[in-house]
């Protein structure tokens, strides 16, 4: 067993930036370091673990599996001593305590707005920076310390998600489910219901989100045994595919919260039968102080996602 002690902390920071660029010139360059040293810290971390860490991949390298596993661990090495040295700096500066916020642009735009605006009169010493990412790079800004708090839907790693606690090192709170609702003009023959059928869209065209939205979709309409005619205008403007939908278009499934940023009055949003959503995760580190900002920006944010629900023209 290699002894934890064994591990120098600014080795493994090293093997996260030499996995994170895939290659030892790249570390280098980030570190503002020679080639040779950031090579002797692999050599040092490799007989530590008494295995190889790394190995020559195209004109890079690229982790084996032990260094894949270790690499994991150095991304929380390294995220914990830069939130070390921002605590420091913050208690040895006049400067407000920041908190770093990466979110998918529909939250950004609705329940992260919101938590900002309370967290503004509960704790107005705090500064928030807000990141547009999607969940995979929000997920990994969190890990790599460049965010405090991130939001994300359905599952973006093993164990990530609704139905799991959160990854080493992470603490993740469920935060509802976001519905997709199905966006016809107002003057629809299928406007004044209260929740449109799935089998009523058979055959219908169905603007075409981007390429995960799109996926999940066809999932679900394989799953009912339903076809539908895709048009294949991947946007991710919400404001445009509701103005296609206005214009004739076709019909497009759009998130509720996309909804509650911008609805033009000339369509209506309806639940679908069976119903289709995204859950929805708040994720922080697990060295997150409980009764610290960012601990309360998550549970604002967990509490904040209003129930499903469609809108009428």
């Amino acid at each position: 067993m290699t002894s934890p002690l064994a591990l120098d902390p600014r080795s493994l920071v090293v093997l996260h930036l030499v996995v994170r660029h895939g290659s030892l010139s790249g570390a280098a360059r980030a570190l503002g370091w020679t080639h040779p040293a950031v090579s002797q810290h692999v050599r040092r971390l490799e007989r530590a673990a008494g295995c190889a860490l790394v190995e020559r991949h195209g004109r890079g390298v690229r982790p084996t599996e032990a260094g894949a596993v270790l690499a994991r661990h150095a991304a929380d090495v390294a995220a914990a001593l830069r939130g070390a040295g921002d605590c420091l700096a913050g208690l040895a500066s006049d400067r407000p305590a920041r908190l770093r916020v990466a979110a998918f642009p529909t939250a950004c735009a609705t329940i992260v707005l919101d938590a900002v605006r309370a967290l503004a009169i509960s704790a107005p010493g705090v500064a928030v920076d807000v990141l547009q990412a999607e969940p995979p790079e929000a997920f990994r800004a969190l890990r790599e310390g460049a965010a405090d708090v991130a939001v994300v839907f359905d599952d973006v790693a093993p164990g990530v998600g609704p139905g799991g606690a959160g990854a080493a090192g992470l603490h993740a709170r469920p935060a509802g489910r976001d519905p997709l609702l199905v966006v016809l003009p107002g003057t629809h023959p299928l406007a004044g219901r209260a929740r449109v059928p799935l089998a009523a869209l058979e055959d219908a065209t169905v603007l075409a989100g981007c390429p995960t939205c799109r996926a999940r979709w066809e999932r679900h309409c394989a799953r009912a045994g339903v076809r539908t005619r895709l048009h294949h205008q991947v946007t991710d403007d919400h404001v445009l595919m509701q103005a296609m939908v206005a214009a004739g278009q076709g019909a497009a499934v759009l998130p509720g919260l996309a909804l509650s940023a911008h609805r033009r009055p000339d369509v209506v949003a309806l639940p679908l039968d069976p119903p289709l959503g995204r859950d929805l995760t708040v994720l922080v580190r697990g060295d997150t102080p409980a009764a610290g900002p960012a601990a309360a920006f998550a549970d604002r944010l967990a509490a904040s996602v209003p129930a499903p629900g469609g809108t009428g023209g």
